[in-house]
């Protein structure tokens, strides 16, 4: 196992709760790098402190919080504004007060592949509970692991999802709450074309109930089938209309709106092909840009409110993608491309900022360039 370290970033001039201060900002914007931004409106900590969003005067800025991260995956935010963050070896991190510190849990997994330690999800009842769940590779099938967070870390683990097939590639590994107060999980085909469309647990949307996550757990719901690799979960603020990406074969990256009991397809129904029975993208992307973690900007004040973030591997840009109510695309934009390499995971903050994972281990930019990002996002 490679051993990492963290590079924090510079004091900024208030230190604030949630990594207001990077070790560097640079300008952000579409495909091209603009001229820098004369200034940024202060960040806020917690929405609970009253404090202005993080709102930039002008184009998007980003801040790097920490470098040097090994591969990491995912992460969720804490009620007090602190954040967990996984790293695909086996590592959950702590992001608190605007630096990303040792590690709060090593937990069993097989690092192989695009396998490892995973997604990350904060349980609605936190406050109360302090349940955190995690998706872990483990032997030869990926397992859903929920755990209590306590003073010394991560403890009390019970696996409440196992018998999701393990892979080389395609092992999914995103998990989310919705506003149904459901956890919902994301499985890959394993490389394995046809399970998307046989009655297992991969290549599918997994839903589990709070009675069932909280409790023994047990076999998921199949939420929706015909899935190859997806990797994003969010919703959209308003409708509650659940959008997922998802890896396509050869490019054919997709964007689906999810719904309950319908199949997407795969493999059977690739790109622009159509046939009855299946449910077609809402957008597709070929060549491929390799749609990771993805998120909806809810928070207002910013241009972006609204818009569906996605994180691209193989694109290596940040997506925005403008949706009508009824999820029609009508408007996308190309962010920070080819600026930062791969990008695994968006989250939005409760300071307003976008948080993201680079997924840079073994690529031409260096095995150590893995990186927490923070975006200021332009102000409405």
């Amino acid at each position: 196992m490679r051993t990492s370290f963290i590079v924090t970033a510079a004091a900024a001039t208030v230190l604030l709760a949630l990594g207001a201060g990077g070790a560097s900002a640079e300008p952000g914007g579409a495909s091209s790098a603009g001229p820098p931004v004369a200034s940024t409106v202060a960040a806020s900590s917690t929405r609970t402190a009253q404090r202005p969003l993080a709102r930039s005067r002008g184009r998007a800025r980003v801040q790097t919080i920490a470098t040097r991260l090994d591969n990491p995956w995912d992460m969720a935010f804490m009620p007090d504004g602190r954040a967990l963050i996984t790293e695909t070896v086996g590592r959950v991190r702590l992001f608190s007060r605007g630096r990303v510190r040792g590690a709060v849990a090593t937990v069993q997994t097989r690092r192989e592949g695009e396998g490892g330690l995973l997604g990350v999800a904060i349980d609605p009842d936190f406050r109360r509970n302090r349940f955190v769940y995690l998706y872990r590779s483990l032997g030869e099938e990926n397992v859903v692991t929920r755990y209590r967070y306590g003073r010394g870390g991560l403890g009390s683990e019970r696996n409440i999802i196992s018998g999701i097939r393990f892979g080389q590639s395609h092992d999914g590994g995103r998990i989310r709450f919705g506003p149904d107060r459901h956890l919902y999980v994301t499985s890959g085909d394993s490389g394995t074309d046809a399970l998307g469309q046989e009655p297992g647990l991969n290549g599918k949307i997994l839903r589990m109930s709070p009675r069932a996550y909280r409790g023994a757990g047990g076999r998921p719901e199949i939420y929706s089938t015909g899935h190859r690799n997806p990797q994003g979960l969010a919703w959209q603020p308003g409708t509650r209309r659940l959008v997922a990406t998802e890896h396509g074969p050869t490019g054919n990256d997709e964007i689906n709106a999810i719904r309950r009991g319908q199949n997407y397809g795969w493999p059977l129904v690739i790109g622009t092909a159509t046939q009855a029975g299946f449910v077609p993208p809402l957008a597709l992307y070929s060549p491929a840009i390799a749609p990771s973690g993805a998120t909806f900007v809810r928070l207002p004040g910013s241009r972006w409110t609204g818009s569906y973030l996605v994180a691209a591997l193989r694109g290596q840009q940040l997506r925005r993608i403008r949706f009508s109510r009824t999820l029609g695309v009508v408007g996308q934009e190309v962010l920070f491309e080819r600026q930062y390499g791969r990008l695994r995971s968006v989250v939005e903050g409760p300071d307003g900022a976008l948080y993201v994972l680079t997924s840079n281990a073994g690529s031409s930019r260096g095995p150590t360039d893995d990186r927490l990002l923070r975006v200021v996002p332009p102000a409405r």
